[in-house]
């Protein structure tokens, strides 16, 4: 079948094709580009947990001189544990410490009570260690049992920079989480950053499946 010249030109099924072909490029562009920009804000921390482990794996051991015991000072911890939090700033800024409002602190509720802090681990080398500090607080509902916290305080968090904070508490395992983000204008994210990441590449490979295959037009 021969075909005219200026046919497929003027074929109004030739340009609704180009027309959905275009617009399906501009949303999957436009919402891969919406994407980027929420998992990727100027100010934005992440946090997680690292490890939440037991000190003493084997608590039923017992020697010929006594059960296997953990003590602070004069404290005897009955369910010592290791948290290792992590506190990164992945944002495309640093984060001040006017940006802490009222001057309110970050706190992470541990859900037993911290007894020491046992190591702050900074990165890059060389950056200012946030001001941190505990808590604790009896609770009523369960009388005897405390529940425990981490502070941030106003500090400067670089971009960039990442912070390890390993942690001793003493009861068995529970969620971690962020009781309070007072932060103006930050975005808290719970998980690494490559979490993020990778729902950035899901997001873009599915919009450039949104506008399907081309068709040949014969």
């Amino acid at each position: 079948m021969e075909i005219l010249a200026g046919d497929w030109w003027a074929s109004g099924s030739l340009w609704q094709f180009i027309i959905t072909i275009i617009a399906g490029i501009a949303v999957g562009v436009l919402g891969a580009w919406a994407t980027f920009r929420s998992n990727n804000p100027k100010h934005r921390i992440n946090w997680w947990v690292k490890s939440n482990t037991p000190l003493i794996s084997l608590p039923q051991f017992s020697a010929g001189s006594g059960p296997l015991t953990v003590n602070l000072g004069p404290d005897q911890l009955s369910q010592p544990r290791i948290v290792e939090l992590v506190i990164a700033n992945q944002g495309r800024r640093d984060i001040t410490a006017d940006m802490f409002h009222a001057s309110e602190p970050i706190r992470f509720d541990l859900g037993h009570e911290v007894k020491a802090i046992l190591e702050v681990a900074n990165v890059p080398v060389g950056s200012l260690r946030p001001d941190l500090a505990t808590g604790r607080q009896v609770t009523l509902a369960s009388p005897g049992s405390v529940r425990g916290w981490l502070d941030v305080k106003p500090s400067l968090l670089r971009r960039g920079q990442v912070v390890t904070v390993t942690l001793l508490v003493d009861g068995d395992e529970r969620k971690v989480k962020c009781e309070r983000f007072p932060l103006i204008n930050v975005t808290p994210v719970e998980g690494p950053p490559g979490a993020r990441k990778r729902a950035f590449a899901e997001a873009f490979t599915t919009a450039a499946l949104s506008v399907g295959p081309l068709r040949i037009m014969r």
